[in-house]
């Protein structure tokens, strides 16, 4: 029986680095140490690696561009600031550059050899003049309002909202209200349908505030009451936006988050680490999401990896005083 054929992705593993990387150290191109191309080098050897003739010599890239699409209200800016960060290292390591692309821009897409599109929000212009440009694209998370092949990479909500719920019932929880998000992306859609899978899987009160991500801060702070007034002992909090919100209601209410009230947020952020008290969180490694991005566009390009492809990222769950436990 013949034996399987070494992939780049094998040669990636076994060298204990990316598969952009191991391009890259075997075509000779981008900013790669004299080591590491060594050992790229060696692991390809060692497992009997030839590169595809065919992607061999396929034209990696027409223009050296890297299109970069960001939702037009950025409500969660530190989530995507550090999704940013991780697209712009991997390309300049990469040596591509990134151009962002416009919701509002009314003049020709520009020329770009793929896009990277970041929680697309339906009916964003700058998805659609996304999407006119036919080239491979990436979307960190699902474009719910177009059908159009696109390869994904997706971070664990389902497992970061079961994980919060389980985390305040654990505490003592038995009402959680939900402020979150409403269905403009598919994150958010997401959300929701895990908190009610969770309620309904305990005989529990589904009982949420949605808003727009262009809604005020003024609007999510009389959400957060509206569910404080309802009774809720416990707030699952969507964006960081909606976790702000809840810190002011509850100053206002004169309850102390942790004690009177617990709280989680299933997106990470800074600001959630230092504010007092700090908030039990989910980190969806956005930068890791960034580079993971920008990885599997180059593979595309280089027909190392189908259009269509899912790259799944892991979730980290990170207790905090707001769920009344202290880690250590």
């Amino acid at each position: 029986m013949a034996s399987k054929r070494a992939t780049i992705l094998d040669v990636a593993a076994k060298a204990g680095v990316s598969t952009t990387t191991v391009s890259d150290a075997l075509r000779g191109r981008g900013r790669i140490s004299a080591e590491t191309r060594a050992s790229v080098e060696r692991a390809a050897s060692d497992i009997g690696y030839v590169p595809n003739r065919a992607a061999r010599s396929l034209r990696i890239a027409e223009y050296g561009v890297i299109g970069l699409q960001l939702p037009q209200t950025l409500s969660r800016s530190e989530f995507y600031m550090s999704t940013t960060f991780g697209v712009l290292e991997r390309c300049a390591n990469s040596d591509y550059d990134v151009t962002l692309i416009s919701s509002s821009r009314k003049s020709a897409p520009p020329d770009v050899d793929g896009v990277i599109v970041v929680d697309p929000v339906v009916g964003d212009r700058g998805v659609q003049r996304a999407l006119q440009l036919e080239v491979p694209i990436v979307s960190m998370e699902r474009i719910i309002d177009a059908d159009v092949k696109a390869a994904l990479v997706t971070a664990d909500y389902e497992g970061a909202v079961h994980s919060l719920l389980d985390t305040l019932s654990e505490g003592g929880a038995k009402r959680i209200g939900l402020l979150s998000a409403v269905a403009e992306t598919d994150w958010a859609r997401r959300v929701r349908s895990e908190y009610e899978r969770w309620c309904k899987g305990r005989g529990a009160v589904a009982d949420f505030e949605l808003h727009s991500v262009k809604d005020s801060d003024e609007i999510w702070v009389e959400g957060a009451q509206a569910l404080l007034g309802r009774g809720c002992d416990a707030v699952l909090c969507g964006p960081p936006t909606a976790a702000h919100a809840l810190l002011v209601a509850t100053a206002a209410a004169d309850l102390e988050l942790g004690r009177d009230l617990l709280a989680a947020c299933v997106v990470d952020a800074p600001s959630l680490a230092t504010s007092l008290p700090p908030i039990t969180s989910v980190d969806l490694q956005p930068r890791a999401s960034g580079h993971a991005a920008v990885d599997l566009l180059l593979a595309i390009l280089r027909s190392e990896s189908p259009a269509d492809a899912v790259v799944p990222i892991e979730s980290i769950l990170t207790v905090r005083d707001s769920t009344g436990v202290v880690t250590a």
